[in-house]
This record gives C-alpha cells, structure tokens and sequence, in this order.
C-alpha cells in the first residue's frame, strides 16, 4: 500500500505544477521565467517537504501518525484554497502592478509552495512505514523514491494529454482537492496501520 500511496501523491503532485501553469499563464504568460519561477518553487516544496517529513519519521509512531493527519489536513487545504482563492488572488496581485519577478515569486511561494510542501512531507513518513516493517532504510527510501517519481511522470502526462484538454482548470483544481484529501486519508490509514 505505501508503494501505490506514493505513485498517487506523485501524480498529484506533478500533474499539480501543469494546473499551476495553466493557472498563472493568463496573468503572467508562459515564458521560460515564468516556468523557471513554477519549477524552483515545486523544487523548493519537495525539499522543505522531505526534511520536514524526514524530521517527523524519527517521532514514535502514534505522534507521527497525528503529524500525518495535519500534514495531510493542510495540504487539502492547499489544493482547496487554490480552488476557491486563486483567481481572485491573482487579479488582485495584476491590479498591484509588482514587478515580474516579485508578483511570480508571491504568487508562486503562495499559491503552490504549502500544497506541494505538505504532499512531500508524507513522503518519508511512508519510507519510515516500510522500514518499521523489515524493509532496509535504503531499499525503503529507493522503492518510495522510484514509485513517487513514476507517479510523478504519469501525473504530468496524465495531466497534459488527458486532463487539461478535457476540463476546465478551476474543475480540475477540485478534483486535485478531491483527490488528494482521498490519497491522504488513504496514507494516514496506513500509518496507523
């Protein structure tokens, strides 16, 4: 179960950076500074999300199991206020006229970084899961690792040639919602288990 759990965040996660740019191209296009802004905060988000998570590993059992939940209740609220928020927000940001690189470095610290932090975050937590059941630390973290990374890559297929085509991006913003609150029940449960 972590293994699938790990593929699934890493679809959400990844496919999450396409809705991003979908998100941000009206407001600020699609240039190569505008992806470079999206992908170093992503990049930024998987860190800050694997060491806070790495951290959260070493508590025993039931405070890491309680850690998961808020760590899954706050990305939930990530994808959910993207939902709701976002559109609102970023008109607001264009009528502050800021320059480029500090409106894209808001809206993406803002927007995207809590999302993706949190989902990372889950990520060792299922490493240390495999572990505590008889797998070694480092056949642990690569088999997590490859199948977040799998993920990862069908997230971002998935999202390009089925999903953006297909909806609406403020539809599939609440299908990330809903997605990911059912991933992350999904891994709370198997932490507790």
């Amino acid at each position: 179960m972590p293994v699938l759990l790990s593929f699934l965040l890493g679809i959400f996660s990844m496919g999450f950076q396409l809705l991003g740019s979908r998100m941000l191209s009206p407001w600020f296009g699609s240039s190569v500074i505008v992806w470079a802004f999206i992908i170093s905060v992503f990049l930024a988000g998987f860190s800050l999300g694997s060491i806070g998570g790495g951290l959260l590993a070493r508590l025993p059992r039931e405070p890491r199991a309680r850690a998961a939940t808020w760590i899954a209740a706050l990305a939930v609220a990530g994808f959910a206020l993207n939902a709701v928020f976002a559109g609102g927000f970023l008109a607001w940001l264009d009528r502050l006229s800021l320059p480029l690189p500090l409106a894209l470095g808001l809206t993406c610290g803002l927007l995207f970084l809590p999302p993706v932090g949190t989902l990372a975050a889950l990520t060792p937590l299922l490493v240390q899961h495999l572990h505590e059941r008889g797998r070694s630390a480092g056949f642990a973290s690569g088999l997590i690792s490859c199948t977040s990374t799998l993920g990862n890559i069908a997230g971002i297929m998935l999202t390009a040639f089925f999903f953006i085509p297909l909806l609406p991006i403020s539809t599939l913003l609440g299908i990330w919602t809903a997605g990911v609150a059912i991933v992350t029940v999904l891994v709370c449960r198997c932490l507790r288990s």
